[in-house]
């Protein structure tokens, strides 16, 4: 059975998680520059990971691209507790994150019927460091 790890996705929402009500109020997530700085901020982040977490984070991102049910994992992506805008284009944002973190888009993947998410980030959390 293949394990997903979603919440690893969420440990790269420092930079969103950090902004102050007046930024969040001038950043909009449809908007080509302010994506570009928040990419550009999960990516510095996702540079710190070690390659379990980074590998964790590309396959949540890969799965729930092949899933078909985007909407339904979403709250894995952008975190609920932010007041953003609703990303316009999910599978393009998803796909953009993706390339901006690897250097190239994903491949569709075909994760068959055997696929655990694993909610629990353990005792102590999610390690970025592993």
């Amino acid at each position: 059975m293949k394990q997903i790890f979603p919440s690893y996705i969420r440990e790269l929402d420092y930079y969103l998680g950090s902004m102050s009500d007046d930024d969040l109020a001038d950043f909009y997530i449809n908007d080509a520059g302010c994506r570009t700085k928040l990419f550009d901020a999960m990516k510095v982040d996702f540079d710190c990971f070690g390659p379990l977490s980074k590998q964790r984070v590309l396959e949540a991102i890969e799965f729930i691209l092949s899933s078909g049910q985007i909407d339904k994992f979403w709250g894995y992506v952008v975190p609920q507790a932010v007041p953003l805008d609703e990303v316009e284009d999910k599978p393009g944002y998803l796909r953009a994150l993706y390339a901006k973190l690897v250097g190239h888009e994903p491949l569709q993947r075909d994760f068959g019927p055997d696929v655990e998410l694993v909610q629990s980030a353990g005792p102590h959390g999610v390690d970025v460091r592993e």
